[in-house]
């Protein structure tokens, strides 16, 4: 070793199984990585353990005897000392419905069993990544900045802006704002203001904003009718009429907004998502095959959680265990977004991938249209083809 440099500190990791020859499995792969690893047999001594120190990474089985690890996972969330810590899940590959409790508990990635060792290795690196990761914003053209007017924007609006890609600066109201504006203004490409609440006011912010970044992209928008005059001010602020919500649906409110922040984007339909809880394995032409889980899909999309996304632009071919079947499903997918883990910041965003999906199997077809309502624009079930989205 060259005495010049320091070596690198080792990860402290926990492993929870209730299975001494799993925990002993894992303890080996792990310590070939240059991981301590800390053996817990449940729950109770996992939470007790995080009283004394905080691990880089916490991996857990789901089955445990007493609390089962859904639940353990969802205590680690809600402890002052976990709430950073990345879980990452063991379950079955062949059973979705366990995968959906993974994620309903606020787990951040899940590996099959028996596990893989090439795949766990994956989780630890992006883990060491995540943590010497120095953020500098979010990547071009993804910051925005959007001034609330009420519950609507945060829980809806926001959530499916994160859901296209987006990282989202929340300002609470219009004094926030234009704190925000102020601290963050260069790494904002763009500016979503509601004025439905004190129109007059949000319209003086609109004017600031577009005096202090001209080239920005401006979209004003409202729940309730307008006066005449905020009208007129907003489309001489925007070059485009401001978006009244009561004339507009959710997909079609979403599809105008990101038509304004990010022209040319073919967007993921994020506001007619609904939940989709199955497993993604996912592999590059030639490159290892990952995992991930899938919380939600759109007509145009599927938004998957993993530690280790595909970077954007990637063509993937996914393999997906749905509830019930003994053969995998099989997609091609493009990855339209990718947020791998990184440091905290003021903006939010979506850990994982959004992935576009171009080709899927009969199988899948049928599954999809199933779940997600064809009135969103799912194609109906056939033989294999390219997918219709």
């Amino acid at each position: 070793m060259n005495p010049g440099i320091s070596p690198r500190p080792r990860d402290l990791v926990f492993v929870v199984d209730d299975s001494r020859t799993a925990r002993d499995v894992i303890r080996l792969h792990l310590s070939r990585m240059g991981c301590d690893v800390v053996g817990l047999e449940g729950a109770d001594a996992c939470l007790a353990e995080l009283q004394q120190r905080v691990p880089a990474l916490i991996l857990m089985d789901l089955h445990l005897e007493k609390l089962q690890g859904d639940e353990a996972c969802r205590a680690v969330k809600a402890h002052a000392a976990g709430r950073a810590v990345p879980v990452v899940m063991f379950t079955a590959a062949d059973e979705p419905h366990e995968v959906m409790h993974c994620g309903r508990a606020g787990a951040d990635d899940f590996l099959p069993k028996p596990v893989c060792q090439e795949a766990l290795a994956a989780k630890v690196a992006a883990v060491r990544a995540s943590r010497e990761r120095v953020w500098t914003g979010p990547p071009r053209g993804r910051g925005v900045l959007l001034v609330e007017g009420g519950r609507f924007l945060h829980t809806f609006l926001g959530g499916a802006l994160e859901h296209e890609g987006l990282h989202v600066l929340y300002a609470k109201d219009l004094d926030d704002a234009g704190a925000q504006a102020a601290a963050h203004g260069d790494r904002l490409d763009g500016f979503v203001v509601d004025v439905s609440r004190l129109p007059r006011e949000a319209l003086a912010l609109a004017t600031r904003l577009k005096e202090l970044y001209p080239r920005k992209p401006l979209v004003l928008l409202s729940r309730v009718e307008e006066a005449p005059d905020v009208l007129a001010r907003a489309l001489e602020l925007c070059g485009a009429p401001l978006l009244e919500k009561r004339h507009l649906g959710a997909d079609e409110l979403l599809g105008r907004v990101m038509a304004r922040l990010s022209p040319g984007t073919v967007p993921l339909r994020a506001a007619e998502r609904v939940p989709f809880f199955t497993v993604v394995e996912f592999n590059t032409t030639g490159g290892p095959t990952l995992s991930g889980f899938s919380h939600d899909a759109s007509p145009q999309g599927l938004f998957v959680r993993t530690l280790t996304p595909a970077r954007e632009g990637a063509r993937l071919s996914l393999r997906l265990v749905m509830a019930g079947q003994r053969t995998p499903c099989e997609a091609q997918a493009v990855v339209a977004w990718s947020n791998p883990p990184g440091p905290g910041s003021a903006f939010r965003s979506q850990t994982g991938m959004g992935l576009k999906l171009e080709g899927m199997d009969a199988q899948l077809q049928q599954r999809f249209v199933r779940f997600v309502p064809q009135t969103l624009g799912f194609p109906t079930a056939g033989p294999a083809r390219a997918s219709g989205f």
